[in-house]
């Protein structure tokens, strides 16, 4: 399997919080009371992996649905409904989800090569409100390593590969609610 295509999908959209993947013709059920649809604005903050492959721009925007139930807020990214907490101020929020990927099967003493991601998110709603939030602000980070017993040396310093293991990409979030995308049955 190319570098490449098995990379891309360890940011792209592999897992949870890209928000990258909303708007497929299903959408993850939606627990608690809908907060709304919103457009994310984010700004690079670091990038040590430094992976091209990766597909990280100093830009980045997507558009992510989020839902509450007391004290647990959703991150609907349209594969899943990804649960995080709310704080008792009501407003500060985090969750902290994670995906593998297999870059390479292990093949009799060959240990093969399986890289975790973790994706964090911190932040605040502008609102205590239960539904009426009409915007957020996060930090939000996605961190690679190599699983225990695999071996991923051949996809550290070379093109397209990654910089150094382990490693971590950050952004800050601004979003505001936007109206409902239509719908792509």
């Amino acid at each position: 399997m190319r570098l490449g295509v098995v990379c891309a999908s360890l940011f792209l959209c592999a897992s949870v919080s890209t928000g990258g993947c909303v708007g497929h013709a299903q959408d993850a059920h939606e627990p608690g009371d809908r907060l709304g649809t919103y457009h994310a604005t984010g700004k690079l903050v670091s990038d040590s992996c430094q992976a091209g492959v990766l597909g990280v721009t100093n830009d980045w925007q997507f558009d992510v649905k989020l839902s509450r139930e007391r004290h647990t807020l959703y991150w609907l990214n349209g594969e899943e409904a990804i649960p995080g907490t709310i704080a008792s101020d009501g407003v500060s929020f985090g969750f902290q989800s994670g995906v593998e990927v297999t870059l390479e099967a292990p093949r009799g003493v060959q240990p093969g090569c399986v890289i975790q991601r973790t994706d964090s998110a911190s932040g605040k709603l502008s609102s205590d409100s239960t539904t009426d939030v009409p915007r957020f602000a996060a930090e939000m980070s996605f961190s690679y390593a190599v699983r225990s017993g695999t071996e991923c040396a051949a996809y550290v310093g070379v093109q397209d590969g990654f910089m150094g293991l382990p490693c971590r990409v950050s952004y800050t979030l601004s979003a505001k609610r936007t109206a409902l995308p239509p719908s792509l049955d």
